[in-house]
C-alpha cells in the first residue's frame, strides 16, 4: 500500500515537471527514446562489481509509469521537451 502510494506521489508530481527526450541504448544494443521526468543526480547509482560509485540516475520514465535506472555510458542524447 505504502509502495503505491508512493508511485501516485511520484506521477502527479512528474506531470507537472520539465520533461526530457532521452535516445538510450539498452542492455541488448537496442536503441530507444524513452521520455522521462526530472534528472536528479543526485538520485545515482553505482556499480560495486566495476568498482564504480557513480554510472547512472534515476528518473521517472512516463512509458513505464515508475522510476527506472539510466546508465551514463548508454546514453545517446537527451533533450528538453
Amino acid at each position: 500500500m505504502i509502495n503505491l502510494l508512493h508511485n501516485i506521489k511520484l506521477k502527479l508530481q512528474c506531470l507537472f515537471c520539465r520533461r526530457y527526450y532521452i535516445v538510450y541504448r539498452d542492455q541488448s544494443d537496442k536503441i530507444k527514446i524513452y521520455q522521462i521526468g526530472k534528472i536528479d543526480l543526485y538520485n545515482s547509482f553505482g556499480n560495486k562489481k566495476d568498482k564504480r560509485s557513480n554510472v547512472g540516475f534515476r528518473a521517472f520514465c512516463f512509458a513505464r509509469g515508475q522510476m527506472r535506472s539510466f546508465r551514463h555510458d548508454r546514453i545517446i542524447a537527451i533533450t528538453k521537451k
